[in-house]
């Protein structure tokens, strides 16, 4: 790329427009008055054709401008001369004259006035040295010589060179730019493709105060079919995530350069990717991830992941070889493709990072950073507690629990035992309204003093060791209401209890959540003169009075017809730590014949719940549903993306009740006696559901 076409497409309509970060790390700080105010600026050098310029009069930026003395033009065989009265200056350079007036948008050339930003015009500077100069901003250096200016990264300051004839290529190849789109991955951070006819040739800045992306595009004309334009401007509203609009320029023609502007509400990070064809640009707004140190947290050894931005993350374990991944979305590897850390830290023997390429539990357009935990031989099953952080995610093996702790099933009880490393006495407490059971014993009789290890299995949460003063507390938090018998002695070196389900829990113990899908400005499927939200909401309603009435907590996600968004109705549920969470739809198809009942259900396990409770859930309710109205069975479908029941950290369903786009299921979902039917047999599912587990 010629270093002329890249920068000069850049800097010519925004002026040179400066970093005032590194400007204040790299070079010094000056007081000047203008403009009847005193100003802090950064001093600057300027390159002149490679070599820094000094002529006594320091250059600074400000308000993103770099300023350089009017008399700066003199050193490319300018003549300048001053009129005090009118506080005019007069540039002449071969066949051009130049008149520029103090505080002046207005700048005359050749006798011909041009209008300039009000930034843009020259000023009055008086230094600390009482010295007052006509300082001009180094755009109009630029505008009045006509040479090449841009920035000397390496450096960190501006240039002007000597700008020599070009003869022109050609055998360059023009291509056009098709489609520029807005498109999203496995999260909700827009992505940005711009579609062309060939290799995109290209260059990037991306600038502040305020914050925006620039892209331009060399040797490249517009051919957009599907963007509005309005004087000359492509406008994209986004208003997501990180993106406000776009807006989509010819820049300039003889070059052919195309601007693509990308207006940011906030300063990020970003990578821009040629599609496999060449013939594609994707730009994901993405964390960056730095290093991985082994590191001491709360007295604990811990992994340390440092991000530039605080990242969703899916965890998992695999087998053969044992290991656990970690992945970090929206993300790039400031490394490259590919490190390895030997960090060896509790069953953690290695610890590999990539930049994954998206597989089938993602969209192709994601960008994934990849951590692999490999595991040492011996660990039957390793645990990591994760804490994610603004800039870091902090990574906590636990695993050294179970030298001290016992787990296993005996039936439907669950065996819990302590090893202590002396017989010893302990108290146990529980507390059926909080569900935690808490057994005391004195520190010293434990080898191991704090401890976590997640257990997940419909009944226990986790148990964690911790220590208060000279006492022990082993906390078994429970997911629900449980029987307990101690199994040991009153003095023992193994203290065991039994747990299992509470068998007198009282319908008003269980707390239900009841999911009127869509609502307010979401209205669903609309078919057949029925609306989806108002099915949905009236079923939900009876279901809720329904629970009420066989004694359930009962708590509907929306009463009425108002919008709530997905993450915020799983929010609901979590919160207040519902034993379910029943999410009410009605289907559509393409095909008017097609009816009948789906159940949606999560096909992985979740924080809380394995995943052969939340199936047991939709079978059973199916075939309460098939059996009460008579409706056709058309599936359980497995999903792993759908909202609120992926997020939700307890058994959870979305129960499609039918095709509003047959005629005939869409009218017996508007009759109140069939909505009847329909709530009656959730119901009974629930309660078969809740009896059974």
């Amino acid at each position: 790329m010629k270093r002329w076409k890249a920068v000069l497409s850049l800097l010519l309509i925004f002026g040179f427009i400066s970093s005032p970060g590194f400007a204040a790390n790299k070079h010094n700080k000056i007081v000047v008055s203008m403009d009847g105010r005193k100003h802090t600026v950064t001093e600057v050098p300027v390159l002149m054709d490679g070599q820094a310029i000094d002529i006594g009069i320091p250059n600074f930026i400000h308000q993103d401008y770099t300023f350089v003395p009017i008399r700066f033009v003199e050193k490319y065989g300018a003549e300048v001369s001053w009129d005090q009265k009118t506080k005019t200056a007069t540039v002449v350079q071969k066949d051009k004259e130049i008149k520029m007036t103090i505080n002046s948008s207005d700048v005359y050339v050749n006798g011909q006035k041009q209008v300039v930003d009000k930034v843009l015009a020259p000023k009055l500077v008086t230094f600390s040295n009482k010295d007052t100069r006509t300082m001009i901003p180094f755009r109009l250096v630029a505008e009045i010589l006509g040479h090449e200016v841009g920035w000397d990264n390496s450096n960190k300051v501006p240039f002007i060179n000597t700008k020599t004839n070009k003869v022109p290529d050609n055998n360059s190849n023009t291509m056009e730019i098709t489609n520029v789109l807005v498109d999203k991955g496995s999260t909700n951070i827009p992505k940005i493709i711009i579609n062309g006819t060939d290799n995109f040739k290209y260059s990037t800045a991306l600038l502040e105060n305020p914050h925006r992306l620039v892209i331009d595009i060399e040797d490249a004309k517009l051919n957009l079919k599907n963007i509005p334009f309005e004087n000359g401007v492509g406008i994209l509203n986004v208003n997501s995530g990180p993106i406000s609009k776009i807006n989509i320029t010819q820049f300039s023609k003889s070059p052919d350069v195309v601007r693509i502007v990308v207006h940011l509400s906030e300063k990020v990070d970003f990578d821009i990717l040629s599609g496999k064809d060449n013939k594609s640009l994707n730009i994901s707004f993405v964390n960056r991830v730095g290093k991985i140190e082994k590191e001491n947290i709360d007295g604990k050894e811990a992994l340390v992941i440092y991000n530039t931005n605080k990242p969703k993350t899916n965890t998992m374990k695999l087998k053969n070889p044992d290991r656990i991944v970690i992945d970090l979305l929206d993300s790039s590897l400031e490394a490259g493709s590919y490190v390895e850390y030997n960090h060896n830290i509790g069953f953690i023997e290695k610890v590999r990072v990539s930049q994954f390429e998206p597989d089938n539990n993602y969209k192709s357009n994601d960008r994934i950073v990849r951590v692999v935990l490999d595991v040492k031989n011996g660990i039957s099953d390793p645990n990591i507690k994760i804490d994610t952080y603004d800039n870091r995610i902090v990574i906590i093996p636990e695993t050294s629990i179970w030298e001290t702790i016992n787990y296993s099933l005996k039936g439907k009880d669950r065996i819990i035992s302590i090893n202590a490393n002396k017989k010893t006495e302990y108290d146990i407490d529980y507390n059926s309204h909080g569900k935690v059971m808490t057994i005391s014993l004195p520190l010293d009789s434990l080898d191991l003093k704090e401890g976590y290890a997640s257990i997940n299995d419909g009944l226990v949460k986790d148990i964690q060791i911790t220590k208060e003063g000279n006492k022990a507390k082993v906390v078994i938090n429970l997911m629900r209401s449980a029987e307990y018998s101690i199994l040991s002695n009153r003095v023992d070196n193994k203290i065991s209890v039994s747990l299992s389900r509470d068998s007198n829990i009282k319908p008003s113990d269980r707390i239900i959540v009841i999911d009127p899908g869509h609502g307010g400005k979401d209205p669903g499927a609309v078919q057949n003169g029925v609306n989806e939200k108002d099915v949905n909401l009236a079923v939900s309603h009876k279901i809720n009075e329904g629970l009420k009435n066989k004694g359930y907590t009962t708590i509907m996600t929306r009463e009425d017809d108002v919008f709530i968004e997905l993450k915020e109705r799983a929010n609901i549920a979590n919160r207040n730590m519902a034993d379910l969470f029943i999410s009410i739809h009605s289907n559509s198809n393409p095909n008017a014949n097609v009816s009948g009942i789906q159940v949606l259900y999560h096909s992985k396990d979740k924080t809380n719940v394995k995943k052969e409770e939340t199936y047991n859930l939709a079978n059973i309710i199916m075939e309460e549903i098939v059996k009460g109205t008579g409706a056709e069975n058309k599936g359980l479908l497995a999903r792993e993306k759908t909202v609120v029941i992926r997020d939700t950290n307890m058994p959870s369903v979305l129960i499609e009740l039918g095709f509003l786009t047959n005629p005939n299921e869409a009218q017996l979902l508007n009759d109140e006696v069939y909505q009847e039917l329909l709530a009656e047999s959730i119901i009974r599912g629930i309660e078969r559901y809740f009896e059974i587990y």
